[in-house]
């Protein structure tokens, strides 16, 4: 009973829609790769070499500078009470490789402009991660000040104790 069903069917008819199923599949892929192709090309995805002037960015962004201690700090908070005071030690990250020598003849001023800053705040200003983001601004500000240039990158609070 097999045998009827492809009585009528020569085997060139039989193999033509296996090569038209091959060849629409072929098509499909070739138009997926293609796609696939144009969207990586769009995303800049498989460049041989970043660009040049990225490349030196991206050095001089993570390039870090020299990390320099000060000795710590006891303030009496601006609270109206008096009762509370804040203890805190800093490192001071400088753009450069090498601390400035100014910071070092001009530690004195610094240490005093840090201590009248850390007296004027108040417990409710350095209570919140917020409040600390801002104050390390103005130790940054306050440290470019006393120094006369921008050399002050950032500074890290490693000891932060208020009571």
């Amino acid at each position: 009973m097999g045998d009827e069903e492809n009585v009528g069917e020569t085997p060139l008819e039989h193999g033509r829609g296996g090569i038209m199923h091959a060849v629409a599949l072929g098509c499909a892929l070739a138009l997926a790769l293609g796609g696939i192709g144009a969207a990586a090309w769009r995303l800049g995805i498989g460049q041989l070499a970043p660009q040049p002037t990225a490349v030196a960015a991206a050095v001089a962004a993570t390039r870090e500078g020299t990390l320099e201690p000060m000795d710590p700090f006891i303030a009496n908070l601006g609270d109206e009470d008096g009762r509370r005071y804040l203890k805190a030690t800093i490192q001071v990250e400088f753009y450069d490789s090498i601390v400035p020598p100014e910071f070092h003849r001009r530690l004195p001023q610094a240490r005093d402009m840090l201590l009248t800053l850390f007296s004027s705040k108040t417990f409710a200003d350095v209570r919140t991660p917020q409040g600390k983001a801002v104050l390390r601004e103005e130790i940054v500000n306050r440290l470019n000040t006393v120094l006369n240039e921008d050399a002050v990158k950032a500074i890290y609070f490693t000891e932060f104790i208020v009571q």
